[in-house]
């Protein structure tokens, strides 16, 4: 191993002789540099390397190389490069190769590595490195687009940009991703054709280019200088003449002619009119888009039955404005074939309704024709589909209201939106989601009354919330708006709402986070006595701590649920009695139940807070850290936390026995100490361990008419 890094070291003394000569490092940041290289070369010849180990090292390299580059810009000299320019990212290579000779399978160093071959603009390196990550990782579809889009966009090789994508499809059949890059890709290599031929005029009628010169304000067509037109006998008499000049009489576009420098090449045919309509994009398949086409029938008989993955085709399609690289009846065949696949789908049904819209641009002439023709498919399907359709009639009337900045069809929309409600509730046609379409619609475009609009949405929710009881997002609909009126009406209905919401729905933190912030204003408005509401905190934490735990990623709201309600608790305590009423509370509860870590923490911050009687708070501060370390022994937040506590009031001896064991508890000891070292230098940030981190009076203004609105 040594003999190794010695090898590696003594390779560096040229590179380090130039860069001293030149005047860009002194004698002892060279020193430096070497240290600092010999430690990492140590660190990489572990007999278990470190990811960590090469990226530190890589990234040294790449800060080590910017200062060079820096020092070496401001030095006024002409003198010609040499190692030193070349050995920095030379060296930063060889560390990426012997990282991914050890790591092949980490996608993220490949990638770091493309990205830093595509930032030095070494191509010739950057082709070698897509072949070997694709070979290691040919089921990767994200390295087959990378290395297909380095050979369009910077090499401009469409062909081997194709060749990529067609074997990475041959591995990799039913992804659809790779599908959607190779349709693009096509896409874009024709718009940018026809751009290149729009701008020449190749495709442009002698009258067309006449009429755009004419339309051209900037053109003066007075002093324009006119080239007569040239007729086919004329060009015949031209090549004529121009045979007889070469001397033999002879044609000379079949034979060979030598060149200037000796060699025979072929003379140039001239070019007939059969041949020039070749070149057309109209006669061109290419620049028709049937590759495109192609592209897209081979990928529905690999992905027959995907609606997101054909629509998908679509949105490519219609993102390019000017020139269009797929005609209408391309368009229109993809069209064809999802309503024709997919027929009884309500999204297929709804997206080929839109085609009339889909064709325009907001601010294009055909627009409102279009929207119009929409509309009247729509209500066509709507007349024999079910609620569904409805639904996705509404939220496209929607986005179109929100996308156009026109007012008479910002009108229109509006009307429409109401005519589709009118018409859904008349047919007795309801759902969850037409009832949330319905209530935000007019919550966000009411010009009502704050309190007239909330009691025309109470009304509607009246009706809702018995029809759909599991709906979460109905019922907490309907306690903000409750909330949004005076405090005794809030009285009047909120207590019964609230315990029924919190036995339906006793894992919604949103709802719980209501309840308590009801609970809070209804006793700083006098309505609910101390005795009361602490009844009913301990009657929520009775509830909450009943909760299954919080096991997996989907039911994380539980353990919010449970670290709110008791942080909520001690909070208002802390508020009405002070550290007192907060010291009866926490160890009241600690006989009764078994409380989380944050609960502690929480216990911990307001004894900080309100540290009065030094020794008492001492006391309890400990012994609160006690207890939260017994409730996760491998947390280094906890133990860091007690740690920075202990130094910071002088309890040198308790701070070590506590660092002793948090030595032996956590899962990795150095990573642990290089935090606890970076918390002695005070770089270390004390998190607020979940329960801080959440609002503790949540007490939303009822007469706030802006937090209503906008949730």
């Amino acid at each position: 191993m040594a003999d190794t890094v010695q090898f590696y070291m003594e390779e560096m003394i040229p590179e380090m002789r130039d860069l001293e000569q030149k005047g860009i490092f002194s004698k002892k940041e060279i020193k430096s540099i070497l240290k600092k290289r010999e430690k990492f070369e140590y660190a990489l010849k572990r007999r278990i390397s470190k990811k960590a180990d090469f990226l530190r090292y890589i990234e040294y390299e790449m800060n080590l190389e910017a200062l060079r580059k820096k020092r070496r810009a401001r030095m006024v000299s002409n003198t010609k490069q040499s190692i030193s320019d070349y050995a920095g990212p030379r060296r930063i290579y060889f560390i990426y190769k012997r990282c991914l000779t050890k790591f092949k399978g980490d996608i993220s160093i490949w990638l770091q590595y493309i990205n830093y071959a595509k930032k030095t603009g070494a191509s010739r390196t950057l082709g070698k490195i897509f072949a070997q990550a694709i070979q290691l990782h040919p089921m990767n579809e994200k390295m087959w687009i990378l290395a297909a889009a380095w050979e369009w966009e910077e090499n401009a090789n469409i062909v081997a940009a194709r060749v990529l994508l067609q074997r990475a499809l041959r591995l990799n059949a039913t992804t659809e991703t790779l599908w959607h890059e190779y349709f693009r890709l096509e896409l874009v290599y024709i718009a940018k054709i026809l751009a290149r031929r729009e701008v020449l005029g190749i495709d442009a009628s002698p009258e067309e280019i006449e009429k755009s010169l004419l339309e051209n304000k900037e053109v003066d067509t007075d002093n324009m200088i006119k080239l007569p037109s040239v007729t086919g006998e004329e060009f015949e008499a031209f090549i004529k003449d121009a045979e007889d000049e070469s001397g033999d009489g002879k044609s000379t576009s079949n034979k060979k002619q030598k060149s200037k420098n000796g060699k025979k090449e072929k003379a140039l045919e001239p070019l007939t009119e059969e041949k020039a309509e070749t070149y057309r994009a109209e006669a061109n398949p290419v620049l028709r888009g049937e590759v495109a086409m192609v592209v897209y029938r081979n990928a529905v008989k690999e992905i027959p039955d995907s609606f997101p993955f054909r629509k998908g085709f679509l949105d490519i399609a219609n993102s390019f404005i000017k020139p269009k690289p797929l005609k209408e009846n391309s368009i229109q065949y993809i069209y064809d074939s999802i309503e024709q696949d997919f027929k009884n789908l309500p999204e297929a049904r709804a997206l080929v309704a839109r085609r009339a819209i889909d064709a325009y641009k907001v601010d294009e002439e055909g627009y409102a024709k279009g929207v119009a023709e929409t509309v009247k498919e729509f209500w066509q399907i709507c007349e024999n589909g079910g609620t569904k359709t409805w639904e996705l009639f509404v939220e496209n009337m929607e986005a179109e209201y929100h996308r156009t900045q026109e007012e008479n069809l910002k009108l229109y929309f509006s009307k429409m939106i109401d005519r589709i409600i009118s018409s859904a509730n008349k047919k007795k046609i309801h759902s969850e989601r037409l009832y949330l379409l319905q209530i935000n619609w007019i919550l966000s475009t009411s010009t009502l009354s704050v309190e007239t609009t909330s009691k025309n949405v109470l009304a509607i929710l009246d009706k809702a919330v018995p029809q759909y009881p599991d709906s979460r997002t109905l019922v907490l609909q309907q306690i903000r708006l409750l909330r949004s009126l005076s405090q005794s009406e809030q009285m009047t209905s909120l207590p019964v709402i609230f315990a029924h919401a919190l036995k339906t729905h006793s894992e919604s933190f949103d709802i719980w986070r209501e309840y308590i912030s009801f609970i809070r204003t209804a006793y700083r408005e006098g309505d609910m006595t101390q005795e009361q509401v602490e009844e009913a905190f301990l009657e929520a934490i009775h509830t909450t701590t009943a909760l299954l735990p919080d096991v997996t990623e989907e039911r994380a709201e539980i353990g919010h649920i449970k670290q709110g309600v008791g942080a909520w608790f001690l909070d208002w305590i802390n508020e009405t009695e002070g550290i007192t009423g907060v010291r009866r509370v926490y160890q009241s509860l600690m006989k009764k139940s078994l409380p989380e870590l944050t609960f502690f923490m929480t216990c911990v911050h307001l004894e900080k807070k309100n540290s009065v009687d030094e020794v008492a708070s001492k006391k309890a501060i400990a012994m609160l850290y006690e207890k939260a370390i017994h409730a996760d022994e491998k947390n280094e937040d906890t133990y860091l936390s007690f740690l920075k506590y202990l130094n910071e009031t002088g309890q040198i001896e308790e701070a070590n026995k506590v660092l002793w064991r948090a030595g032996k508890a956590v899962a990795d000891k150095d990573a642990f100490s290089q935090r606890y070292n970076e918390m002695l230098e005070g770089r270390w940030t004390e998190p607020s361990f979940g329960a801080a981190e959440l609002d503790l009076d949540m007490g939303m203004d009822p007469q706030d008419p802006d937090e209503i609105m906008s949730s």
